[in-house]
């Protein structure tokens, strides 16, 4: 199975402060991974190159490729792309989490009340706030940082005490989310993956 079948973007490394070059990952028709690189970019499939695939299943993959048969299209070079290695591979996206300071509403036992989201994975959430709620309850709240905004509804699996706010006690609900729709999950994936990008990553 052609490998890297959710990624669309890689980036080879630039050596002898070179920049780096970053390509457009896609999978031909017959299998195979392709990259799209500038146009003025060659490479001989004599030697082996190093990629960094941006998968949002898989994560950040470090591998040695060959990239042969190049073929010119405007302003772009397509490679045929072998993984003859993985040198090294980040975290899973599905374990992966990423720290915020994100402010929400917090829909429960239909009141709503103001929380944070501390940090957000594709499978769960760090909320705090001043409600006072039980494990094995439901939090519902609106998550607006992914292309489109998802409601998002969070079994509470542990509940601890957090410095209080304005003279209230406050929790820490850690959850994780049900009836997760496939596009939702996607998009909270998306984000996840950008995010851990932009921080080891920066542009």
């Amino acid at each position: 199975m052609t490998p890297f079948i959710h990624c669309k973007k890689a980036e080879i490394p630039g050596n002898k402060g070179m920049p780096t070059l970053r390509a457009a990952v896609s999978h031909a028709p017959t299998g195979g991974l392709l990259l799209s690189l500038p146009r003025d970019t060659v490479f001989s499939s004599d030697i082996p190159v190093e990629v960094i695939f941006f998968d949002p299943i898989l994560g950040i993959t470090q591998c040695h490729c060959r990239l042969s048969a190049p073929v010119p299209s405007g302003d772009l070079r397509t490679y045929r792309c072998e993984v003859l290695e993985t040198l090294s591979q980040q975290q899973r996206r599905e374990d992966l989490k990423v720290s915020l300071f994100v402010p929400v509403e917090v829909t429960y036992n239909g009141s709503v009340w103001p929380a944070t989201v501390n940090n957000i994975s594709a499978s769960g959430v760090l909320l705090t706030s001043v409600l006072s709620a039980k494990k094995g309850e439901h939090l519902a709240f609106q998550f607006s940082r992914t292309d489109t905004p998802v409601y998002l509804t969070a079994r509470i699996l542990r509940v601890d005490l957090r410095p209080p706010q304005k003279g209230k006690m406050t929790y820490g609900y850690g959850c994780r989310f049900i009836n997760l729709r496939a596009q939702d999950e996607a998009m909270l994936r998306s984000y996840v993956f950008q995010e851990e990008r932009r921080l080891y990553y920066p542009d």
